[in-house]
């Protein structure tokens, strides 16, 4: 019979992969925290409508790339390919911007129907940050500001660099792209079937294109900050000196437009040096006009989003705590209860040690080859002579030693100290 493997594109996150993720959130939600950010969870499956609306029905992300299927009730649901707006959704439905500003944080899958290879699967982990209410730019620079500090408690900020651009309001995207439309419109034989279509719709989402052949083109096209308000270029300004400010390095890339309908002025992306041509690990930007796009009232809104899994290519693995490991064994089935309760009080007492009991398995010659095996730090042994003294033999296995300790508090001294 043919063994069961996982489906193309998606992603099984083993103990060493999963001990990684959980030191990356950690520290992502020890630092949302500090500036006030608090966790929501919100369903994985939403309208389909909901991302036609507001992610852009000439964006790749509605065109090519959602999981969508009919419920038994003939109703289109997506498995969600993006977080932002069910977020929003979550937080006009629930009442939560009717109580004033929100800081919000969540994190966890999302699916994309694209070509897998490395950085990118059709089941992804994301982690992120939005702000609901907040009309001053200040709250752009704590976006900037907040996933910055993120990298470098990582360790990244060598590794990675940040594009800023400012893509104005909606109605100078609506300008833009009328120029956009014009430039375009002299060039069809040179765009693609899907540019030609975006052309019509959306002149925008063609500097969105991932085909190479249009990549000189793109850049001989009109720019984006010759279009912008006054309004927008001056939030723009201020975004720019503040980050200078913290001496957050970046580079200003009129190009950079977002892969996303509902954006407008600021837009940023951190990327890698080292991850090859998947290489934006973290995006974000104003979204203003989304909570209207749902159906509710305006709202002004910011936010970001890192991908878990890029990031975990970079992050490197001596960053993350090392856990020791200890096997406890009694070397007679009569000492069962005795070895359950000293295990527990190994637990009570040992941060980062991850315990196991041998039970009632006794051949110690067995469960020695075993240990080593797993490179199991540590072995502490009861046998009778043990219980008779109330000592404990201790047994370094990766130095080869063994030692005797009198009692408990020796024990766990000499564990810690290890």
């Amino acid at each position: 019979m043919k063994n069961f493997t996982k489906l193309r594109g998606m992603l099984d996150i083993n103990p060493s992969l999963s001990s990684k993720y959980s030191f990356i959130e950690s520290n992502f939600n020890k630092i949302s925290k500090s500036y006030g950010y608090k966790e929501v969870r919100f369903p994985i499956i939403e309208a389909t409508d909901l991302f036609r609306r507001t992610v852009g029905n000439e964006t790749d992300i509605v065109n090519k790339e959602m999981f969508t299927f009919n419920s038994k009730s003939g109703k289109s649901m997506t498995l969600r390919p993006e977080g932002t707006a069910g977020c929003m959704r979550m937080a006009i439905e629930e009442g939560l911007v009717d109580a004033g500003q929100q800081k919000l944080s969540y994190k966890g899958p999302m699916f994309r129907y694209e070509r897998p290879q490395k950085g990118r699967s059709r089941q992804f982990q994301q982690m992120s940050l939005e702000a609901y209410g907040f009309k001053d730019s200040q709250i752009d620079i704590e976006m900037i500001e907040i996933s910055y500090k993120f990298f470098k408690e990582l360790s990244l900020d060598k590794d990675i660099f940040l594009e800023v651009n400012s893509i104005g309001s909606q109605e100078d995207q609506k300008n833009y792209s009328l120029e956009l439309k014009n430039f375009f419109s002299k060039y069809k034989k040179d765009l693609d079937e899907d540019s030609l279509k975006r052309l019509e719709k959306n002149p925008l989402r063609i500097l969105d294109s991932k085909n190479k052949d249009l990549v000189k083109l793109i850049d001989n096209a009109p720019k984006i900050n010759e279009f912008i308000s006054d309004d927008s270029k001056k939030i723009f300004k201020e975004i720019k000196e503040a980050i200078t400010g913290l001496n957050i390095k970046f580079t200003e890339n009129p190009l950079l437009v977002r892969g996303l309908d509902y954006y407008n002025d600021l837009v940023f992306e951190w990327k890698s040096k080292s991850i090859g041509s998947q290489d934006t690990i973290c995006g974000g930007g104003r979204y203003d006009s989304l909570s209207k796009m749902i159906g509710g009232r305006d709202i002004k809104a910011t936010g970001f989003s890192i991908g878990l899994d890029r990031l975990s290519l970079i992050v490197e693995d001596a960053k993350i705590p090392y856990e020791k490991t200890l096997l406890l064994v009694s070397l007679e089935e009569s000492f069962f209860l005795n070895g359950l309760k000293l295990a527990n009080s190994l637990r009570d007492n040992l941060d980062n040690f991850s315990i196991q009991f041998s039970g009632k398995e006794t051949n110690l010659k067995s469960i020695l080859k075993k240990a080593s095996k797993r490179n199991t730090d540590f072995m502490v042994i009861i046998g009778k002579r043990e219980l008779e003294e109330n000592s404990y033999t201790l047994k370094k296995l990766l130095k080869n030693e063994e030692i005797k300790l009198d009692n408990f508090d020796l024990l766990i001294s000499n564990l810690k100290d290890n």
